[in-house]
């Protein structure tokens, strides 16, 4: 079955995947870490995201417990999950992106 028809808890997200998600999200501030490691402070993440995706630490060979664990969890804001997302899946769009002097990304038009 396609990945999008399965249920929240089929593809993993079940009420312990809620439990590690609160404990990530106060360890993190509730702040994004991809934005906080590019010097963007302040920006608040909207969800947890796996840093090895989950696809890949399948590939790995990795047990569930390993590929959940807080050690490879950060909290992302929802521009950072959609870049971070669209090149694990290939379909990175091949833009040029920019740091403007305020430490915010530049628009590349």
């Amino acid at each position: 079955m396609a990945w999008s028809k399965l249920s929240r808890q089929e593809r993993g997200y079940g009420a312990a995947w809620d439990r590690v998600r609160k404990v990530v999200m106060q360890r993190d501030g509730g702040l994004c870490q991809v934005c906080l490691k590019a010097g963007r402070y302040g920006v608040i993440a909207y969800a947890v995201d796996h840093i090895i995706s989950k696809a890949k630490c399948a590939a790995l060979g990795w047990s569930d417990a390993r590929t959940d664990d807080p050690s490879n969890l950060q909290a992302i804001c929802a521009p950072c999950h959609d870049i971070k997302t669209e090149a694990e899946q290939g379909k990175a769009k091949r833009v040029k992106l920019a740091i403007g002097v305020d430490g915010w990304p530049v628009s590349p038009q």
